[in-house]
């Protein structure tokens, strides 16, 4: 008995292939078995226990089926799809930022999650503004069985402008027969370094 490599698909489950020897000539007789992999996580070489083995076909009574030899196969990581999205902010002097990622693809049920993080083409305001996102990342109790395939590396978000209190000051004069007043005005809340 001989069981196939699959995908990781959440569950334990083997496909299992039977073969005899011994047979005589050309006698109809064959053979069918269950397998299940140890566990149902990601591994090379893993166990397979194999059950339920019996003999098919018009000359079956004719044999009696020795024990089957123990088998191997492996599962691998099944590719999950990322999805990036970045949030809107506003102004900060900075082009970071703050990404979210999901992943399409995944068992139902297990806990899968990615992350990376993003960078805007410019710290200035914009509508629309491209992201560039990186270092993605797979966690959680189950991401030992995903591997990431190809997804977006780019997003667009907005940065609206940051507000700011102007502080107005007049200065004191002389008469000099007009209404005029030299002012000034100062703005805090921006970005220290910011002309």
């Amino acid at each position: 008995v001989t069981a196939a490599n699959k995908i990781y698909d959440g569950t334990p489950s083997a496909v299992t292939s039977c073969t005899l020897s011994g047979v005589v000539g050309t006698e109809d007789v064959s053979c069918t078995a269950t397998g299940a992999f140890a566990s149902k996580t990601v591994g090379t070489g893993k166990p397979v226990t194999v059950s339920g083995v019996s003999l098919q076909g018009t000359d079956a009574g004719n044999y009696v089926l020795g024990t089957a030899a123990a088998t191997t196969a492996d599962i691998t990581a099944l590719t999950v799809t990322p999805t990036v999205t970045a949030a809107n902010k506003i102004y900060d002097g900075t082009p970071s930022a703050v990404v979210s990622c999901t992943v399409a693809g995944a068992v139902s049920g297990d806990a899968v999650e990615c992350a990376g993080t993003g960078a805007f083409a410019s710290k200035t305001v914009g509508t629309g503004k491209p992201v560039t996102v990186s270092g993605l990342t797979l966690s959680g109790l189950d991401a030992g069985n995903y591997v990431l395939g190809a997804g977006p590396a780019t997003t667009t978000a907005d940065i609206t402008a940051l507000t700011v209190t102007p502080t107005v000051t007049a200065a004191n004069k002389v008469y000099d027969g007009t209404p005029s007043a030299v002012v000034s005005c100062t703005v805090a809340g921006a970005v220290s370094g910011d002309a």
